[in-house]
């Protein structure tokens, strides 16, 4: 039939045949794999579990063996120590101090977890006396109540009396019988050591035979497990069979057989004497190997069937369209076919139009993706910039509504640091926005990286709430690269909530902004997502600032140092940011400027190549802060000291005088003394200079040293009130107090916080 639509010289290259051909010769390759997997897994499966249920056997007969040789030996030390001896040789008169020693051993002996024994029990037939680790009973108590069992006490005595010396017998249950319950105690195996030549006393032990199975064993779930001594009588069971089972005649101390069903493999222990048997059900797997294949084997010859007339189907369908589209495109073309490139010749003209069209269209595609980018990064600036413009067209995806947010980074260069490396700010800049760029456009194709401002970045994600966890993923990855430069460049990570309102845009934006501001001390990167309430007033107390200036005008750093240091470490206490802590710190070298040369004092800290503004941008943690200033408040106090050493040397003579020795009697009449003046004109003196009473500049260099001994060292308090002149521990907390408005423990606390 189809040798009368196509001709027979071009049909044999026609896609239909080809497709009819693909699909029966996959549909014969799978049939063939799986009636040689069939074949391997029925010749293998057979040998692998006889050699699989073989060494499982070994390694527990080994285990079992090895067992209770252990307890053999256990039990000989027993029976021949010494003072078991004793009690053997003295059956008639017991002594109990003896028993109390050999109870005690048993103890020690019962507490290995590895044994496996729930008891040994010491048996005196003739004397029906018998004890164990707990205590001592008659024998009718003992096996009839406390370890109660098919083993009665006249069964023992009957054991006791044959001549043997160890023997071990079939498991059994035990239970705890007394006046108010009964306890099931567990299932164990008797074991019994005595001299073969006397009948007087026996030593008896109960093996958990249970944990031994459990501990040993190394048997198939599915599997059975005997064990039967030298008379071929079942010792022990783990099985699911409700009847015992028949042993046919072994051959050999290991081996196995086949009888039924199953697949019976033993082997016998050289210690006991006893058969270990595993009984492993082969004839259930068989059956279900042969019903699977069974089944796979009719859904083959179905799957056959039905794909070679779906395949005929649906080559034809293909077929006939096909052909269609490549007259239409033939048509199209008036120049000749292109070389053959396949042995269909319908793919040849296919794939070199749809070539064609794809380069075009590549070109066309790439030109308005460039084109749609660099117009969506206008409108989005415009937008951050709130620049209107009557570009109607300019369509942006957060038009659309879709739930977005936004994530802005505020970068902090360190100037200095960043020159060493021969890179400026902006090259900088460029490269963490390629950066930002690339791994949100890995996660998030549409989301938009571009650059705000020289020192900052903007990134709009479109997402939903339920992908917050992605998007915490990758700010950490973005966290952790960016942490390796922290050295250089400090980065803030704004994240604002998802907002789904396009008209809000610039409202996120400013949010954005706001979260940017709340970035606390501290180098490296921090990621901020929620706005803090912020201290409203970081600024000196009237008093402090009054402090502050006096000592300022007077070069006195040793007060201004301490008064900075305290407004400082105040403010990060109160939780300020370190835009607001950069702000306080602006203001209070704006106050040192002003004073300076309010007193017309030379100001050398403007003398420099980085003026103070400029070194505050770099600080970015309390104790640079801390360490600007000391160098800025110690070269101001340097220059109006000189300028007034060579005129005020009483001034100069008491504060040195004071600051040496803080700690010793300091009275206004010594120090006039010494300089040969009356205590009158030396406190007006002082304070026409200072500006500071002599008893309260005394106090404050006290509290000062005071303050740096509590934060420094472990001293107790009463002894640093001693090493800074006060006597009583009263006198130096009610002046810390007043000074710092806390008392120094609270002040030690609040350090260690």
């Amino acid at each position: 039939m189809h040798a009368a639509i196509l001709p027979k010289n071009k049909y044999s290259g026609s896609l239909f045949y080809r497709l009819l051909i693909s699909f029966i010769t996959i549909i014969l390759l799978l049939v063939s794999l799986n009636v040689v997997t069939f074949t391997f897994f029925r010749s293998s499966i057979r040998d692998e579990i006889i050699s699989n249920s073989s060494r499982n056997l070994d390694v527990t007969v080994a285990s079992y063996e090895k067992y209770v040789k252990l307890i053999k030996g256990l039990m000989v030390g027993l029976y021949f120590n010494n003072y078991t001896e004793y009690l053997k040789k003295n059956p008639q008169q017991f002594d109990y101090y003896m028993v109390s020693q050999v109870q005690r051993d048993l103890q020690n002996t019962m507490a290995g977890s590895q044994l496996y024994l729930y008891d040994l029990i010491y048996f005196f037939p003739h004397r029906d006396y018998v004890f164990d680790k707990d205590g001592s009973r008659e024998a009718d108590t003992m096996f009839n109540k406390l370890y109660k069992s098919r083993y009665t006490p006249e069964f023992w005595s009957a054991e006791i009396a044959k001549p043997f010396s160890f023997r071990v017998y079939p498991a059994a249950e035990y239970t705890e019988n007394t006046a108010f319950s009964t306890r099931t105690l567990g299932r164990f195996n008797p074991i019994v050591f005595k001299s073969a030549a006397a009948d007087n006393f026996a030593i008896i032990g109960l093996m958990d035979s249970v944990s031994m199975f459990d501990a040993f064993s190394h048997i198939q779930q599915d599997s059975g497990f005997y064990i039967f001594d030298e008379t071929g009588s079942e010792t022990f069971s783990a099985t699911n069979r409700e009847s015992s089972i028949e042993l046919a005649r072994l051959t050999g101390n290991a081996g196995f057989y086949m009888e039924g069903t199953n697949y019976y493999f033993y082997q016998k222990g050289f210690e006991t004497g006893f058969t270990y048997v595993v009984v492993v059900p082969f004839a259930t797997i068989t059956a279900q190997f042969f019903k699977l294949n069974v089944i796979m084997a009719v859904l083959i010859v179905v799957s056959v069937v039905i794909g070679i007339a779906v395949s005929i189907f649906f080559a034809r369908r293909f077929n006939n369209p096909l052909s269609a589209i490549i007259g239409s495109i033939q048509q199209m073309d008036r120049h000749p076919s292109p070389p053959s490139l396949s042995p269909i010749r319908e793919f040849n003209v296919i794939s070199q139009k749809l070539h064609d069209l794809f380069q075009t269209n590549e070109t066309i595609h790439k030109d308005l993706i460039t084109k749609n980018s660099l117009l969506k990064h206008y409108a989005y600036l415009n937008k951050v910039k709130m620049i209107y413009t009557d570009i109607e067209d300019a369509k942006i995806s957060i038009d659309s509504d879709r739930p977005y947010l936004i994530v802005l980074y505020q970068l902090m260069y360190k100037d200095g640091e960043l020159a060493e490396m021969g890179m400026d700010p902006n090259r900088a800049s460029y490269y963490i926005k390629e950066f930002v760029h690339s791994q949100f456009t890995h996660t998030y194709r549409d989301s938009l990286t571009f650059q705000i401002e020289k020192d900052q970045i903007l990134t709009i994600v479109f997402m939903n709430d339920t992908e917050l966890s992605v998007l915490d993923a990758l700010l950490q990855k973005i966290y952790n690269i960016l942490e390796l430069d922290a050295y250089y460049c400090a980065v803030t990570i704004a994240v604002t909530p998802v907002n789904d309102n396009a008209l809000a845009f610039n409202t996120s934006f400013e949010y954005a902004l706001e979260l940017s501001k709340q970035r606390k001390l501290g180098e490296g990167v921090q990621v901020i997502r929620r706005k803090e309430e912020l201290p409203p007033d970081l600024w000196f107390s009237q008093s402090g600032l009054k402090e502050f200036t006096a000592n300022l005008s007077s070069g006195n750093d040793a007060i201004t140092v301490p008064l900075v240091n305290k407004t400082l470490e105040l403010a990060v206490r109160k939780g300020a940011t370190y835009f607001q802590i950069l702000e306080l710190a602006k203001e209070i070298v704006t106050l040192i400027i002003k004073t300076l040369y309010a007193g017309h004092h030379p100001v050398a800290l403007l003398d420099g190549k980085r003026n103070p503004a400029d070194k505050l941008r770099d600080c970015r943690t309390l104790e640079q802060f801390q360490l600007l200033f000391q160098e800025l408040l110690a070269q101001s106090a340097s220059a109006i000291r000189q300028k007034k050493d060579a005129t005020d040397h009483i001034t100069s003579f008491v504060t040195s005088y004071v600051n040496e020795h803080f700690g010793s009697d300091l009275s206004l009449d010594m120090l006039a003394d010494k300089l040969n003046i009356t205590g009158a004109y030396l406190s007006s003196y002082f304070k026409e200079k200072t500006e500071t009473n002599f008893s309260d500049y005394v106090n404050t260099v006290r509290m000062n040293k005071a303050m740096e001994l509590l934060q420094k060292t472990e001293l107790k308090v009463q002894d640093v009130a001693g090493l800074v002149g006060y006597h009583t521990v009263a006198s130096f907390n009610r002046m810390f107090k007043k000074h710092t408005g806390i008392t120094p423990s609270e002040f030690r606390r609040a350090q260690i916080l």
